[in-house]
């Protein structure tokens, strides 16, 4: 069994992609033991640091074979011929074809088309890519998506967020690709079911299964509440929140957090070079606090135990700690992230209250939020965590589905253009 899997992050850097991933690999080979597990990524050193399963597949090579879009076989002599006359040489596509006699180039692309056109099964991990805030990379995954499926490959789409999609061209392109896909499982039901079925996704296969990292934090679920506050916030054009709105949040935290006494607890998701959670944390509770020798998602998971309440603008941030029974006060600004939040706050029976940013009594609520989520801590816990269990379920019972996608005549279902 050969799997092609996609992430949601291609360096590693975002632990909520990486646990998302980690739990997606754990998932697939539990259902096909010693299945090839082929990721794409572009550290594979940091991929098989948390993924030791993985088999990395470098992302250059995809991306110079995108640019060619044909498998002619003086460059591509092992794959099947059905596969290549899906493919043809096209005067236009010679320049980029030329590029693969660099060595670097040819064998990188031809190590991807090797693993991905091989593949039993494609899949994208889970992730909240699919949406105008990240229109470039989600074209690039859609267009692996066409791809497959034009190769007749079955194709899933684990644990994902989607939209919102009013960019009409990448609208045009998931209205293309998706209703080809086998599954699409869902973390949450508030937007994207409609979404899909808008674009004529088949209900059947629309399948919720909540968040692929809900079973990872379960796992790691404190028998006691915590004490401190957790605190994950992002400075990103795509989190819609400014360095502006730091003062007001941080004078607000740092009155909960001094009475009762209680410890800020940095929770960095999101840890690349720029707009990192450990540098917009570190600017409210202090370097010291920020979390930043956390170095991977189970690092953050456990720290996240140690909490009472947590305060997210970062959504995995909030996953982790909803997941072991923690209230969240969510903070969002952009469309994207409200949906995001509001979603998951629907999965988690009011565990989570979303705030505005930009609201004129944003201050007040947030305090009031904040003193609630404390209060009542310990009576939400066993409802949280209800409802993280039956995620789990949902998400068992899909993945456990994955088998039909290899049946005759499944690959053959209407499929998008490539």
């Amino acid at each position: 069994m050969n799997i092609f899997v996609l992430p949601g992050s291609l360096h590693g850097d975002n632990f909520g992609d990486v646990a998302m991933l980690q739990v997606a690999l754990a998932r697939l080979n539990k259902i096909w033991p010693g299945a090839a597990l082929h990721v794409l990524t572009e550290d594979p050193v940091r991929l098989k640091q948390f993924c030791p399963v993985a088999e990395p597949v470098a992302w250059l090579g995809f991306y110079r074979w995108l640019a060619a879009s044909t498998l002619p076989r003086p460059f591509f002599p092992d794959i099947p011929g059905k596969i290549r006359r899906q493919f043809p040489l096209r005067y236009g596509k010679i320049l980029p074809l030329t590029r693969l006699l660099n060595p670097r180039y040819g064998v990188a692309t031809r190590q991807f088309a090797r693993a991905f056109f091989n593949a039993d099964l494609v899949v994208l991990a889970g992730c909240g890519l699919v949406n105008d805030a990240f229109k470039p990379q989600a074209g690039r995954m859609l267009a692996a998506l066409a791809a497959a499926q034009a190769a007749n490959i079955p194709t899933a789409m684990l644990g994902q967020g989607i939209g919102p999609l009013t960019d009409p061209e990448l609208r045009a392109q998931a209205a293309t690709v998706l209703p080809g896909v086998g599954f699409i499982f869902l973390r949450e039901r508030n937007t994207s079911p409609e979404l899909l079925r808008q674009i004529s996704v088949p209900e059947n296969k629309i399948v919720f299964t909540g968040d692929d990292t809900v079973e990872l934090a379960c796992n790691e679920r404190a028998t006691r509440m915590g004490n401190g506050i957790g605190i994950s916030l992002r400075l990103a054009t795509y989190a819609g929140l400014t360095a502006a709105a730091l003062p007001g949040i941080r004078k607000i935290i740092s009155a909960k957090a001094r009475q009762p006494p209680a410890p800020l607890i940095g929770l960095p998701i999101y840890v690349g070079e720029k707009d990192s959670d450990r540098q917009t944390i570190a600017q409210l509770i202090g370097a010291e606090n920020s979390g930043a020798d956390l170095a991977s998602p189970l690092a953050v998971i456990r720290r996240t135990a140690a909490c009472r309440v947590v305060v997210a603008g970062s959504y995995h941030a909030a996953v982790f700690a909803l997941a072991q029974g923690i209230p969240v006060v969510g903070i969002v600004q952009a469309r994207y992230y409200a949906e995001k939040f509001h979603g998951l706050a629907g999965e988690f029976d009011g565990g989570c209250t979303v705030l505005a940013a930009d609201e004129p009594n944003f201050a007040a609520q947030l305090t009031s939020a904040v003193e609630a989520a404390w209060a009542q801590a310990d009576e939400w816990k066993p409802r949280l965590l209800r409802a993280a269990e039956r995620q789990i379920q949902c998400a068992h019972t899909a993945y456990a589905r994955l088998p039909e996608l290899l049946k005759p005549g499944i690959s053959d279902r209407p499929r998008g253009k490539f």
